[in-house]
């Protein structure tokens, strides 16, 4: 098999149709075989019943417990020999044109071991859609370290990185971390100046959305991260990427210790002023309080969410099988051919 397209879902009745549809017309007519994998985590809704009425392999976690954007990539993994795998998520539409050029791409440069394009919200709801907006983290093109919004991978590449796609035990990151493993065995990754998948974005607020990522503990991703890369030669990489939430960690420990230990308060004074001259820099780059003050909170459950995830994080060997059943083989023979 050439090709596996591989999409992971969570309760995406509302995105899984037209995903799909997007997924087939873009797929038509690609010579060497390739095969549509759902890879659901289980959903609550009617993913899998409205999946189920295209030709497509369906698979499922068989435990709760393994839900997370790094198990759902590896759980569609498992489930392919193909040589290239793209890895899209349910609330995306991927674009023919794209797909077409980065296969050619790839095919031709045994160095490439990944390679994407640009991610295009469609709906703008909330802080985290109008960051991804303004700063483009997955629109910038040319050599990436890693690839965000979804990727084309060669196959011997993650092989060769490991033996596995998604680390199970990131909820968050993973993306980040297939890219720090891939670029430690020297593969390349790129990102084209093309549309390649269009997003639906997220429906709830920020507060909503902070939320539910705190009680998932998706939140707790960027420690999990660091925990599972202590020894790596990536580390230091990681480190780098958390540096916000580390820094405020690292403020209120010494904040905290100027007052617990120090008696001088002209110590804590110290510590308070930096804290305010730095968050008045911040305003002034920004150049909004608003979203000044958002960052500032962000930071913060973020370094929460690290701690929590450094100390209690129960790591899994990644390349360990996820358990998993399957749901459907309605393949219908080769889906590039309909």
């Amino acid at each position: 098999m050439k090709l596996a397209i591989l999409i992971k879902t969570y309760n995406e009745a509302h995105n899984i149709e037209r995903c799909l549809n997007a997924v087939f017309e873009a797929v038509s007519g690609i010579p060497g075989g390739v095969e549509v994998i759902v890879a659901d985590s289980l959903s609550t809704d009617a993913t899998v019943a409205l999946a189920q009425e295209y030709p497509v392999k369906i698979v499922q976690l068989t435990l709760p417990a393994d839900r997370g954007c790094g198990a759902g990539v590896q759980l569609g993994y498992q489930h392919t020999r193909a040589q290239f795998v793209y890895f899209l998520d349910g609330d995306m539409e991927l674009q023919r044109d794209f797909l077409l050029q980065a296969l050619a791409l790839i095919e031709n440069d045994p160095t490439l071991g990944g390679i994407a394009g640009v991610l295009r919200d469609r709906h703008i709801n909330n802080w985290f859609d109008r960051y991804r907006l303004k700063n483009k983290p997955s629109a910038r093109a040319g050599d990436v370290e890693w690839l965000a919004g979804g990727g084309l991978y060669r196959r011997a590449a993650l092989d060769e990185a490991g033996g596995y796609a998604g680390n199970r035990n990131l909820k968050a990151y993973e993306e980040a971390e297939l890219g720090l493993r891939l670029g430690s065995r020297g593969w390349r990754m790129l990102r084209l100046d093309t549309v390649a998948v269009y997003h639906s974005g997220h429906a709830e607020s920020t507060s909503a959305l902070v939320l539910r990522q705190w009680r998932s503990r998706r939140m707790d991703a960027g420690g999990v991260l660091l925990r599972s890369s202590l020894g790596q030669p990536w580390c230091g990489r990681v480190l780098r990427m958390c540096l916000h939430p580390l820094a405020v960690l690292a403020f209120w420990a010494l904040l905290l210790g100027s007052v617990l230990l120090a008696p001088d308060w002209r110590v804590a004074l110290a510590c308070l002023g930096g804290g305010a001259l730095a968050a008045l820099a911040l305003c002034i780059k920004k150049r909004s309080i608003k979203d000044a003050a958002l960052s500032i909170l962000l930071w913060h459950v973020s370094a929460a969410g690290l701690m929590r995830g450094f100390v209690t994080a129960r790591l899994q060997p990644p390349c360990e099988r996820i358990p998993s059943q399957v749901l459907s083989e309605n393949t219908g023979g080769n889906a590039g051919s309909l």
